[in-house]
């Protein structure tokens, strides 16, 4: 799948190229940039077929995060 020499069906492209970025695991971050935002992993095609993970475990440390994140935003509004 690749854009035409004449550049017109970029546009079809695009969600692919996206996801595949959102679902990469970032060297500086060790997270996808989906996992960031939604604070869970994407689900995949066959992720949706075969829901049972054994080893997918939440990680606290991340919620914690989030928590004083959001914690830290309000402070200035006191």
């Amino acid at each position: 799948m690749y854009v035409d020499t004449e550049q017109k069906n970029w546009d079809e492209i695009l969600p692919f190229v996206t996801f595949a970025y959102n679902t990469a695991e970032q060297e500086v971050t060790d997270f996808t940039p989906f996992y960031l935002l939604h604070v869970h992993k994407a689900k995949m095609t066959l992720n949706t077929m075969l829901p049972f993970s054994p080893n997918d475990v939440d990680d606290d440390y991340i919620i914690k995060i989030i928590v004083l994140a959001e914690k830290s935003r309000q402070l200035p509004r006191v």
